[in-house]
């Protein structure tokens, strides 16, 4: 009787020591946020090892994992107490080359076993001569068979074995080389919330005999990473599945791996997977009684006032209320479409972001004003992914800059003797609570005029002492106009007045009275002419006073016309339109050209040749002029006194003289004038002057009553010297 036992069931492959061939559809882990990156072939493996496992190889994405080769294994079956294997398998073999394979007999019973065996039929599979065969309990007897393949195909025989209870045989099998994957049948990835993105993974293996290219086809919204790639036999590749919908419903798709010669094998999987929709509440985090946080209304956001420069944060309130542990919800933040031309001064950093299930997430809005005094308004957009509306918040601001103010707008110092000093003080302060920075536009080193300090940071809500210094070098009245430069506001203005007498010159003493005067005066065009003109036409009844004592032309305009006043002019108009340029408010009665004088590099060792300057007298009276000169400074004009006729010019010459070499030099010269008239022909008392204001020429005509005061100035960039031979001369210029 012939007895063929039935094959039993296939053993799953296992992991032993040095074999890592992982089992196919053994790699599914799934996740919907980003986690730590895993290194290292262990933690691959067992991102691979479980459908239970909860690791995330998120590093592995679309990479490929090797093993090493597979080890066959064979399969074995005991019949009448012997130990055989169910087949032999020859792979990889070539043409014209002998395979040998051992199979080995165990006898496992406690009796001794008689067998004998045949032949296989094809000439393709031999082994040694036929013999009986006599195994004690425990031997193993093992059979040498031979396979020579003649063509490329597949070979099948079989080797029958004889005993006294039946037949039993061992089949011989001998096959080509072939591609062949495996995967999961199907993949269940998270519900995800519309908009949004979820992620699973899965092991593709390689259980073929031959590197295998594959490709998969897939429909949207799934998207499987990496698509396409190369499996070397026992390599395993985790390949991630994202899911974006864009629609809340449920999904179950399949998706196609095609593999194999020419791609016409393939592996189906299925991909199920929910999408809903999110919903996100957006609210207003510590309110002010300004804001507008009322459902059903437009959400209004108010920063209030905030200083120029600085930033203020305010936050919403993004609330996810679904209770579906897995549905997030994901949201943008963008500007309103129609002010995206504008530079914003309101910004969110935030642009996009997930509020997980129940959770909260608070976002930054900031305002950074850079315009004084204007009201800001702008929009922001807050919009959940999918089918949610989205929320319009209205945002508003306003700027302010610092309120910088002085005591006074003018020091008086009364009268003081040549050689004297005469010091003032006055306080600077800020009332708003931004930080102010000033400067006054005055060079203190080479004026009669000294503020100390002349710059300096003014914290919010804060008030700084200025010290202001009188030191005349020559007999006579003086008066400047300072500047004091304010960042992010206007420029305010400090008049200095003060009168120098000697023991031979004693000129009437300058008081603010005058400086109203002559700005009155200004305005009425009478400015130009010198007090003794101006005192024979009074006297003459071709002037009059009015009640503050300001001289006007008689007209006959009825009485309700009024005679002109000082224009209130803007003080940034008052600063740039100086006279010193080509556009001037008024007139200029003196000027003098150059106003920039740039010496340059001086070679050296002499001093450079002297800059010639042109001092112009616009005015219909003789002018004197004094130049302001320090006994240390290296610049200076000569003449340093001079008398220039009315409507005529004075040819003047500024020296350079540097004390240290490879040193840069820049100075601002002042000079003042007086009218050249009798003292007992002046009305109102008190002689002219003329007076520089800063290092941007500014003239014009300052004086009370009938005498006229003429600031004038030189501005002197000066330069350096450079002794050493062979260097470059750079030049600087407009300092």
């Amino acid at each position: 009787v012939m007895l063929i036992q039935a094959a039993p069931s296939p053993l799953m492959r296992t992991r032993d020591s040095g074999d890592y061939t992982m089992n196919s559809g053994s790699c599914l882990s799934t996740s919907t946020m980003a986690i730590p990156t895993i290194t290292g072939s262990s933690a691959a493996l067992s991102a691979c090892s479980s459908s239970n496992t909860s690791a995330h190889p998120a590093s592995f994405t679309g990479t490929q994992i090797c093993f090493p080769k597979r080890q066959d294994k064979v399969k074995k079956r005991v019949i009448w107490g012997i130990e055989v294997a169910e087949e032999l398998q020859w792979k990889g073999w070539a043409l014209g080359k002998e395979v040998t394979k051992n199979l080995t007999l165990k006898n496992i019973s406690l009796k001794i076993q008689k067998m004998k065996y045949r032949s296989p039929k094809t000439k393709f599979f031999f082994t040694v001569i036929p013999q009986p065969i006599l195994l004690s309990p425990g031997i193993t007897f093992t059979l040498p068979i031979i396979f020579r393949p003649l063509e490329e195909k597949e070979y099948v025989d079989q080797l029958w074995f004889e005993k006294a209870e039946g037949m039993f045989c061992v089949d011989l099998r001998a096959t080509l080389p072939c591609h062949s994957l495996t995967c999961p049948r199907s993949l269940q990835l998270p519900t995800c919330a519309v908009g949004d993105v979820t992620e699973a993974w899965f092991c593709l293996e390689n259980v073929g005999d031959l590197p295998t290219f594959f490709t998969w086809e897939f429909p949207s919204p799934f998207q499987i990473l990496p698509t396409t790639g190369l499996l070397e036999p026992g390599q395993a590749s985790c390949i991630k599945v994202t899911f974006h919908p864009l629609m809340a419903t449920i999904y179950e798709v399949q998706a196609t791996c095609w593999y194999g010669e020419g791609s016409k094998q393939k592996r189906s999987m299925q991909l199920q997977a929910v999408a809903k929709c999110a919903q996100l509440l957006v609210s207003i985090k510590q309110k002010r009684p300004e804001d507008q946080d009322a459902e059903g209304f437009q959400k209004v956001l108010h920063f209030g006032s905030v200083a120029v420069g600085c930033t203020a944060e305010r936050q919403i309130k993004l609330y996810n209320p679904s209770m579906v542990r897995v549905v997030s919800a994901p949201f943008r933040i963008e500007v309103a479409p129609d002010m995206l031309a504008k530079d914003h001064t309101f910004s969110c950093p935030t642009t996009n972001g997930i509020v997980p299930p129940g959770e909260k997430k608070f976002v930054s809005v900031f305002f950074h004003p850079e315009t004084l005094d204007i009201r800001t308004i702008d929009y922001l957009s807050i919009m959940p992914s999918g089918c949610a509306s989205h929320t319009l918040l209205k945002v508003v601001g306003f700027c302010r800059g610092p309120e910088v103010s002085l005591q006074h707008c003018c020091v008086n110092f009364g009268w003081v003797n040549l050689g004297e000093t005469l010091e003032q003080t006055l306080w600077i302060e800020n009332k708003s609570d931004c930080t102010a920075y000033f400067q006054f536009a005055i060079d203190c080193q080479e004026s009669v005029f000294d503020i100390r300090p002349a710059f300096g940071t003014l914290v919010g809500k804060a008030r700084m002492t200025l010290h202001c210094t009188f030191q005349p070098t020559y007999p006579t009245i003086y008066s400047r106009r300072v500047a004091c430069l304010i960042h992010h506001q206007d420029p305010l203005f400090l008049d200095l007045i003060g009168t120098c007498h000697s023991d031979s010159t004693k000129p009437a003493i300058l008081r603010p009275q005058h400086l109203a005067w002559y700005r009155t005066h200004l305005a009425r065009g009478l400015t130009l002419y010198p007090p003794d003109i101006l005192g024979t036409m009074l006297r003459e009844k071709k002037l009059e006073q009015d009640k503050n004592g300001a001289l006007l032309i008689p007209t006959e305009a009825p009485e309700n016309v009024s005679a002109p006043q000082y224009p209130l002019i803007s003080p940034m108009n008052e600063y740039f339109f100086d006279g010193t340029s080509d556009i001037a408010i008024f007139p200029p009665p003196v000027s003098i050209e150059p106003t920039d004088v740039d010496f340059g590099a001086c070679p050296g060792p002499g001093d450079p040749n002297p800059v010639p300057l042109c001092l112009m007298n616009h005015t219909k009276g003789k002018i004197t002029v004094v130049w302001t000169r320090r006994s240390d400074c290296p610049f200076w004009v000569t003449p340093d006194t001079c008398d220039v006729p009315p409507l005529k010019s004075m040819a003047m010459r500024l020296h350079f003289h540097p004390p240290y070499p490879n040193c840069l030099y820049a100075v601002e010269l002042e000079a003042f004038a007086v009218y050249k008239v009798c003292a007992g022909r002046r009305h109102g008392g008190g002689e002219g002057c003329l007076s520089s204001r800063n290092l941007n020429s500014r003239v014009g005509l300052e004086g009370g009553g009938c005498c006229g005061i003429y600031p004038l100035c030189a501005k002197l960039l000066l330069g350096w010297i450079v002794v050493l031979a062979g260097l470059p001369s750079p030049r600087l210029m407009g300092l």
